[in-house]
């Protein structure tokens, strides 16, 4: 599943960190992603669903991915909300959109010119 990088986002970051330190961030958060992608993938619990959604929303946020961010707030908010029947039907979605955002992320950071 493609995601829209929300390239703005990552911008601003470039000017914040400058534009090597985002390449090498960008494969820190890749990574992340993959490691929430296998714990989701392993028949998670409700709990571990929102605590992963809680780590996901902000950092997706951070590197431009608007909805995954959006997605995992959703997650974490339903939780709250006790509907763990919707989390668990959604978590298909959210593992797919995790896979999906690690790789175009880390394919990304590999690019010579991100920002040109």
């Amino acid at each position: 599943m493609a995601t829209t990088v929300n390239h703005e986002t990552l911008r601003r970051l470039a000017v914040e960190v400058g534009e090597e330190t985002v390449s090498s961030l960008l494969v820190v958060f890749s990574d992340e992603l993959s490691r929430y992608y296998d714990q989701l993938a392993e028949t998670p619990s409700t709990n571990q669903v929102r605590e992963i959604s809680h780590a996901i929303k902000s950092s997706a946020a951070s590197f431009g991915a608007d909805e995954l961010a959006e997605l995992a707030r959703e997650c974490e908010s339903r939780v709250k909300l006790g509907q763990e029947s919707w989390v668990h039907e959604q978590l298909p979605r959210l593992t797919s959109m995790l896979q999906g955002t690690a790789s175009e992320y880390k394919a990304l950071a590999d690019q010579e010119n991100l920002f040109n």
